[in-house]
């Protein structure tokens, strides 16, 4: 087995406003390069706090985090980030937002230019470079944004729900445009989702986390699941068998009266 790229070794994090609260304790878990995992769990359980921490912009107050052999402390060029939310700057037409981080970077005009035009091609935005965020769909500012965090060819991709705000079949097919890229690069990657559906479908491994504090109950290998992957494997009895394992741990996380709340958390 290879070395695993990302490790985080019992992880915790308070947030100090009126008065402590602990998002996260004890989360512990590896990714080897090019694995994609999913992240699930109840609403309010850390998920996003933990992508902002192996993202670099919090620091943990307990444990820590390694990314190719070095303690993370910090953002890096190498790790790219994908909100729920856009966030494209309204001013600036889709190629000058995806041209953003090349910029900040002082990359050479030439090669900014050659990688813009390869990423915009790569998410399917050919013929909308001069385009501006508030004049395409909802779905392809989405692939605008995911290309801006592809563009730094970053080793490490985090995706926190970037498909929640879509409608159902937008986000169906987002979801296979995500695995067509990923296939391209094989970038490791992390995807924050409600959606037990789109976890067992996207990933190599599931983590389930629990309700807050967060921490790691369980996973679920769901690499039995061959790829390239289709909707018609939604269907499979095996599709159906990991989707219940996934469910079970997120059972398991929400403690003693977890049948009573878990469809306040759960989402297929």
């Amino acid at each position: 087995m290879s070395q695993p790229i990302l490790e985080v070794h019992q992880v915790g994090y308070t947030f100090h406003d009126t008065h402590p609260v602990r998002a996260l304790v004890g989360v512990t878990f590896q990714a080897r390069d090019g694995e994609f995992l999913a992240l699930v769990g109840p609403s309010g359980c850390g998920k996003s706090t933990l992508l902002r921490i192996l993202a670099g912009l919090l620091r943990p107050s307990e444990g820590w985090v390694r990314f190719a052999g070095q303690e993370l402390t910090g953002p890096r060029p190498d790790i790219g980030l994908v909100f729920q939310r856009t966030n494209l700057l309204p001013w600036r037409t889709v190629e000058a937002n995806v041209r953003l981080p090349l910029e900040i970077r002082g990359l050479p005009k030439r090669e900014a230019d050659k990688r813009v035009r390869d990423m915009l091609a790569l998410v399917g935005l050919q013929g909308f470079e001069r385009a501006y965020p508030h004049q395409i769909s909802g779905g392809m500012q989405q692939r605008a944004a995911l290309a801006r965090a592809l563009v730094k060819l970053p080793r490490l991709l985090l995706l926190d729900e970037p498909f929640a705000a879509l409608d159902a079949l937008t986000r169906e097919r987002m979801n296979l445009e995500l695995l067509r890229i990923w296939a391209h690069h094989r970038q490791t990657t992390l995807m924050v989702t409600h959606s037990i559906q789109e976890a067992v479908f996207v990933a190599d491994r599931v983590l389930v986390m629990s309700d807050r504090p967060g921490y790691i109950v369980g996973e679920v290998d769901v690499t039995e699941l061959p790829r390239p992957r289709t909707w018609e494997m939604m269907a499979w009895p095996l599709f159906g068998r990991l989707t219940q394992q996934v469910r079970e741990l997120i059972l398991q996380g929400l403690g003693s009266d977890a049948h009573g709340r878990g469809a306040q958390h759960l989402e297929e």
